[in-house]
């Protein structure tokens, strides 16, 4: 989610003891390996599809057994009053780096990702931007992860983060705000609240039922585009020429996109027609010899498929919709 800020630390700190405690007692066969195969990256899910043991980032978000036996954890959690995806323990293996990158994709356009380093060293350093920065222990911090990213653990220990996924309420943001403009006034952040693990405490968590809708409607995939097509006039180095080409393109894909719309909605026998205008979009598009920029320096055409083409038809959400009729 694109930010005002590189990085926000916002004012909680967390029991670094209890949550060592409760990242310590799984086995390593509980850890998944990273979806990309990235050396040394490996997550351990909380948050999940149907509460399983996978990777996705769409359809109806449950607990896992693994947050179950995670007290405090999800004390955390619910502390927040926010509605969470898919949330987990991230790992970094000493000397390791989750490489440079933008994360483009429907899920992080609407979505921000809340970080608590459990376990890290001085010698961990998140990259964002032009910035750099050591999440320290019990802190709680966020990113812009629409610019380009990377971690890199120049230690030998494990780097463990818990990373909770949220869109966030007005007072979530507002929060975010407010910390920020403290941190740009003061020239420091605010002093963090203490919050404590409560032994026996229960608590419950809010968790994603509707993230993504089986079709995307024309508004959505309007609103999409348009954000694209904004950062594309931004970059100044782009080929006026080139841009008005790939822009009319995009432009008449919404087009098209809304007219099978009315005709078909969220019906079955539109996902054929569907399929078909976003493979022939795809085509068109990548016979087309050139390619334009956005502000961060990601390809024009990379995150319209990524963010918009992947995220238009969702057989997860497909299937959990079909449930709940």
């Amino acid at each position: 989610m694109k930010m005002d800020s590189e990085f926000v630390k916002l004012p909680f700190e967390f029991d670094i003891e209890r949550l060592e405690l409760e990242v310590n007692q799984f086995k390593e066969s509980a850890w998944l390996p990273h979806p990309g195969k990235h050396q040394g990256n490996s997550a351990l899910p909380l948050i999940s599809h149907k509460g399983e043991d996978n990777d996705a980032f769409t359809g109806s978000m449950q607990e896992t057994p693994h947050m179950q036996k995670c007290e405090y954890i999800k004390q955390i959690a619910a502390s927040f009053g926010e509605v969470f995806g898919r949330s987990r323990f991230m790992r970094l293996a000493g000397g390791s780096e989750v490489p440079i990158h933008v994360d483009g994709i429907y899920h992080w356009h609407r979505n921000v990702r809340i970080h608590i380093p459990i376990m890290t060293n001085e010698k961990v350093i998140f990259h964002c931007g032009d910035n750099r920065i050591n999440m320290k222990a019990g802190e709680c911090w966020l990113f812009d992860s629409w610019r380009n990213h990377k971690v890199v653990n120049h230690s030998q220990e494990a780097r463990v983060h818990l990373v909770l996924d949220t869109k966030g309420s007005s007072r979530f943001w507002d929060l975010v705000d407010n910390s920020l403009t403290h941190y740009l006034r003061e020239g420091e952040y605010q002093k963090p609240k203490q919050m404590k693990y409560v032994h026996g405490k229960q608590v419950s968590i809010l968790t994603e039922k509707y993230n993504l809708t089986p079709i995307l409607s024309p508004g959505e995939v309007d609103g999409l585009v348009t954000d694209i097509i904004k950062e594309i006039h931004e970059y100044a180095a782009n080929d006026p020429n080139h841009a008005s080409i790939i822009i009319k393109q995009m432009k008449g894909f919404c087009k098209d996109w809304g007219m099978l719309f009315s005709l078909y909605g969220y019906e079955e026998k539109g996902i054929p027609k569907y399929i078909e205008l976003l493979k022939k979009n795809r085509q068109t598009l990548l016979n087309i010899p050139f390619d334009v920029q956005l502000q961060n320096r990601q390809s024009s055409k990379t995150i319209l498929f990524s963010r918009v083409f992947s995220a238009a038809i969702c057989p997860i959400v497909r299937e959990d919709f079909r449930q709940s009729l």
